[in-house]
């Protein structure tokens, strides 16, 4: 059992002009997507507004098998987000988000939740670490809590959404210290250290006892790092439609290839061999490819996973 931590939203992606048609988003929901078409059970956690966005996205998730047990229904607002395609197929956001649904969890929500037992992997990150009050509520759930499940985190960080961006490295490098997994953008490692190489950032968060640092560098593909190994994994090219979701697609993807291989603990992720490392990247690199060369967070199923070739 997979569980994917943090915002669900709609994204309104740019068609011409003014249009835009909505797709459900946040990078933790496409992420619980992304796992859940992989074959691979799992549960999204979250705080879903009733309102009519709210109640699409909770019709996704069920249209993908995603479980919803632990999802909270509340009266505040769904976040929406519109999102404007470049010609290179990257994207520019616009966030919508006071007072809404997943920006205000309350700690008490959280006391008495209890998480299903055969929970294996807990993956969170995303604007729900950077915003308050559940930026502090959901870190301390985290911390204080789920330390004793292999934790992932995508930081996927959106600079507008981020009040002080002390407080949020802070934030930041405490979640590593509990974390197997961190998986962050290059644009993400720029924010979070921009006066240091970045040899030097990724031994940082190696610092903090992170088994593995998955970088995505976009057209440059991936590089996965342990202590141990290196391994640079190339684009899976494909034509782009958008990269909506494409960050998204690659974490879930990688926490998929870690459960088909019963793969849930520190020592197991430390000790990936660089032939294990080269497979994993490829794997996840593929699901984002797939996922890029159609419109908005649409990631691939483990079928069409095996029928596509280059």
């Amino acid at each position: 059992m997979i569980i994917s931590l943090g915002e669900g939203l709609i994204d309104f992606v740019s068609q011409k002009g003014l249009e835009f048609i909505g797709f459900p988003g946040g990078s933790p929901y496409n992420t619980s997507v992304a796992i859940a078409r992989m074959g691979i059970p799992g549960q999204y956690l979250g705080r879903v507004s009733t309102d009519l966005f709210g109640n699409q996205l909770m019709d996704h998730l069920n249209k993908n098998s995603v479980g919803t047990k632990l999802v909270i229904r509340t009266d505040e607002s769904s976040t929406l987000s519109f999102v404007q395609k470049q010609n290179d197929g990257q994207a520019k956001y616009a966030f919508f988000a006071n007072q809404t649904a997943d920006k205000s969890w309350r700690k008490g929500e959280l006391d008495q939740l209890s998480l299903p037992g055969d929970t294996r992997i807990i993956h969170f990150g995303s604007i729900s670490l950077s915003q308050e009050p559940c930026g502090t509520v959901l870190s301390d759930f985290l911390i204080k809590r789920c330390s004793g499940y292999l934790l992932s985190f995508d930081p996927n960080i959106r600079p507008s959404l981020v009040p002080d961006k002390g407080v949020y490295i802070k934030r930041f490098e405490e979640l590593c210290k509990v974390c197997s997994i961190v998986k962050l953008s290059d644009e993400d490692f720029e924010w979070l250290y921009p006066s240091m190489n970045l040899d030097a950032g990724v031994a940082r968060i190696l610092s903090y006892g992170v088994p593995l640092v998955a970088l995505t560098e976009g057209k440059k593909g991936a590089r996965l790092i342990t202590k141990d190994h290196t391994v640079t994994s190339p684009l899976f090219d494909l034509p782009v439609a958008d990269t909506i979701g494409a960050g998204d697609t690659f974490h879930g993807a990688m926490l998929s290839w870690f459960h088909l291989r019963g793969l849930f603990t520190r020592d197991e992720i430390s000790s990936l061999s660089r032939d294990e490392l080269t497979e994993l990247g490829d794997f996840a690199n593929k699901a984002a490819g797939i996922n890029c060369s159609r419109s908005g967070a649409n990631p691939p199923t483990r079928d069409e996973m095996e029928s596509i070739q280059l």
